[in-house]
């Protein structure tokens, strides 16, 4: 049906309908105007990257995560790319497969190599009320599951996409796989864009299917693939700090002021340091500084990523008890420096 516009009670005009010169033009237009995707969790801003390079998969077109932790993969197809039917089906699968199990750390690198931002500073310039951690956890829990929401973005439904998507979505599968059409037209100087979604899930039966609730820290010991862990977890308490458990790992955490602070995560077979987290919470540079150095400098772990990166990880494999035992020795030292830095601020 006919586009028909009318500018101030005007003479009803009829619409031109204008081809996308490019797929790289329907892509720029996604990425500068992300509210245009659906996320899972309506109106939840989002972020997205480009042309995301995933090695053995190629690049695809749009990576992105919403405020709620949600990874969202999105490829571009005009109806005279003859891929556009079955074949796109197949890259955006393909795409989704190795990002399937890919660490937090990992996928962040997608993000700090084309924005020159970690994912959580992205979506914290455009929602700063997010909390680093539970966003994080919702990430790694995606990645780990393989719940991703994909999309196809056409200028032009066709009859087989249509019913290839339509079938996927009655089928209860868990898969999330949508198609957004978007019909550009002009007249005059204006631009008109007309979206429609296809293959669009409930979210209550979709929710239904899955449920994610918190771990206990027994729970994560009990899937966890050593003692390390709980090791970790008996020393941290052991100083009279907390461990809060999330959906995947724990929070580490120490009370400064009257306030519990995350230190570091740990996940059943990985640990992780938030120095940038910390950094915002108020640790003096100084202070972050030495910390990073008695990490750097621990067996096991990665002395140039402790030193550059704001999420770097370790494998429990790769260390040993004594090096926990060091490495919580350090966190208390950092604990102790921020805490002496609190009061002498006060006073």
């Amino acid at each position: 049906m006919a586009i028909v516009i009318r500018n101030n009670g005007g003479k009803w005009q009829k619409a031109t309908k204008v081809e996308f010169a490019a797929e790289a033009q329907l892509q720029k237009l996604l990425y500068d105007s992300p509210e245009l995707i659906p996320t899972y969790d309506e109106d939840q801003p989002a972020v997205f990257i480009r042309e995301a390079g995933l090695p053995g998969s190629g690049y695809t077109d749009l990576l992105g995560v919403d405020a709620k932790g949600n990874v969202l993969v999105l490829e571009t197809k005009l109806a005279r790319n003859d891929e556009v039917r079955r074949k796109v089906i197949g890259q955006v699968l393909e795409y989704a497969a190795y990002l399937w199990k890919m660490s937090f750390d990992d996928f962040d690198s997608l993000f700090l190599s084309r924005e020159g931002k970690s994912v959580l500073e992205l979506l914290e310039a455009k929602t700063p009320a997010i909390v680093r951690e539970e966003v994080r956890d919702a990430i790694t829990r995606n990645l780990s599951s393989g719940a991703f929401q994909l999309f196809i973005a056409v200028d032009q439904m066709n009859e087989e996409l249509k019913n290839i998507i339509g079938y996927i979505s009655t089928r209860g599968s868990g898969l999330r796989l949508e198609v957004l059409e978007f019909d550009l037209h002009q007249s005059g100087p204006m631009d008109i864009l007309v979206p429609r979604r296809y293959g669009q899930l409930s979210v209550q039966s979709d929710r239904a299917t899955a449920s994610n609730p918190i771990r206990t820290v027994e729970e994560i010991i009990a899937i966890a693939p050593d003692q390390k862990f709980s090791l970790l977890v008996k020393l941290w308490q052991e100083a009279g700090h907390f461990v809060k458990p999330g959906r995947v790992g724990a929070s580490f955490q120490a009370r400064i002021l009257e306030r519990f602070r995350p230190i570091f995560w740990a996940f059943p077979d990985y640990l992780q340091n938030t120095f940038g987290d910390l950094a915002k919470s108020g640790v003096p540079e100084e202070v972050l500084k030495q910390y990073r150095q008695l990490v750097a400098d621990l067996s096991g772990f990665n002395n140039a990523d402790v030193l550059s990166k704001s999420l770097p990880t370790a494998k429990f494999a790769n260390l040993s008890e004594d090096t926990l035992r060091k490495f919580v020795s350090s966190s208390q030292q950092l604990v102790n420096d921020w805490r002496s830095s609190v009061k002498t601020m006060e006073t």
